[in-house]
């Protein structure tokens, strides 16, 4: 089974400037649509390259503009042939992505990935 709390995506040959506007919206669609109570949900999306986040934080942002700046300044800094991955470590964000949550019940992560992907397919027409 695919582990949904981690989003991962490569790409090769593709203009920079289009895979970091793929990079950037796709993070900022899965924090946006993360369900809020105190924040910590959204605050726990962390951007990295080439290995996926390990640990947690205890601040919130109820809003996700931290998480969001964080990935936009990790993207913008991205190179090509690596691996960005977007991971929320807390322990209930897989109970989030698959319906525990009334605010997301359709998840973040899959909806955010099939957006993309087809939105791809469709430019590649």
């Amino acid at each position: 089974m695919k582990d949904w709390t981690t989003a991962t995506l490569e790409f090769a040959e593709i203009p920079e400037a289009m895979v970091r506007g793929t990079l950037f919206g796709i993070a900022s669609r899965i924090i946006k649509r993360s369900p809020v109570d105190t924040g910590r949900f959204r605050n726990n999306w962390q951007a990295t390259v080439n290995s996926p986040a390990t640990g947690v934080t205890p601040a919130t942002d109820k809003t996700g503009n931290k998480a969001v700046q964080e990935a936009s300044a990790l993207i913008n800094n991205f190179q090509i042939g690596s691996t960005f991955y977007l991971t929320n470590n807390l322990p209930y964000a897989n109970r989030l992505e698959f319906g525990w949550s009334k605010q997301a019940p359709s998840g973040m992560v899959r909806i955010s990935v099939a957006e993309i992907e087809q939105r791809m397919k469709e430019a590649a027409k």
